[in-house]
């Protein structure tokens, strides 16, 4: 599973690039030729779309970008799909929970969060503001270099355009709920990313724990291993996309968080008792003789 930020930060050739400690924007052409790809970053980022389409898709739902789409993007994993017709070139604002804690307690020092947001992208709704903030980015990129503390200011002035606009209080209130916690937690993290092929040191990064301690809190909460908790998951994921889709085995596998086929065939098997391609058949004849 491709990191994100890793792969970006560690190619600047490709992807023109400005960083300040873990604060990254950049500008880029898409080079992936996959027509689906799992990615996964352990920093949240923010899109805005200036050319080509590209679809995020989680278990729970799908998320379209469009030329002209700006939206919020949390940390974690999704599987991407990519569209030919025309090139996909972006910006995007790479924001650590760290910088948003600082940033939180200067401007918002006394607001509470209020709820919580489950969607993994957050649209952000443009106003003037925010579309000559994007106007007065491109420049920069014909440039050798940015000072620090103009990257750092840059960024708390995109923050403060989108906080500010009443239409994007649901992102307002997501970005007050990472201040509220001290890191985050590991149920939230866990059953949104579930899905995918993560290491447990990436689940671990995500959740802002050492290892250990991702390991220590997850027993805690699911009474068993992460290992042994994600494999159920990802079966049962599975047998609904072979009841629920037409997708076929590789796809439906690779949508469930294994890479190799023959390994989940297997797994399934010792789980069910059935091959995948048994199960699904025996589900629609049943799901005929109940109609």
């Amino acid at each position: 599973m491709v990191n994100f930020y890793e792969l970006v930060k560690n190619d600047p050739q490709y992807y023109k690039q400005f960083c300040c400690k873990d604060l990254l924007f950049l500008n880029y052409d898409c080079p992936v030729k996959l027509k689906k790809m799992a990615k996964w970053s352990e920093h949240h980022y923010i899109y805005y779309v200036l050319s080509g389409k590209k679809t995020l898709h989680t278990t729970e739902a799908s998320f379209t970008m469009t030329e002209g789409s700006i939206a919020f993007i949390k940390k974690g994993a999704c599987i991407v799909e990519q569209f030919f017709d025309d090139v996909f070139c972006i910006v995007v604002f790479i924001i650590p929970d760290s910088f948003i804690v600082s940033f939180l307690n200067e401007y918002l020092a006394e607001e509470q969060p209020n709820g919580l947001s489950s969607q993994l992208v957050i649209p952000i709704y443009d106003d003037i503001r925010v579309r000559s903030f994007y106007q007065s980015i491109i420049p920069y990129f014909a440039s050798d270099e940015i000072p620090d503390s103009i990257l750092e200011l840059k960024f708390k002035e995109l923050l403060l355009n989108i906080i500010h606009n009443p239409d994007n209080a649901e992102l307002r209130n997501y970005l007050l709920t990472i201040r509220s916690q001290e890191a985050s937690p590991v149920k939230e993290i866990i059953e949104a990313n579930y899905a995918y092929n993560l290491t447990l040191e990436a689940s671990a990064k995500l959740t802002n724990r050492s290892l250990s301690s991702f390991k220590r809190d997850f027993q805690s909460i699911y009474k068993t291993t992460p290992g042994r908790w994600l494999i159920e998951k990802k079966l049962v994921h599975a047998k609904r996309l072979l009841i629920q889709t037409d997708k076929s085995i590789a796809d439906l596998a690779f949508e469930s968080g294994f890479e190799n086929t023959a390994h989940f065939s297997r797994l399934f098997k010792q789980k069910n008792g059935t091959t995948p391609i048994q199960y699904r058949k025996k589900a629609s004849e049943n799901q005929v003789l109940a109609i």
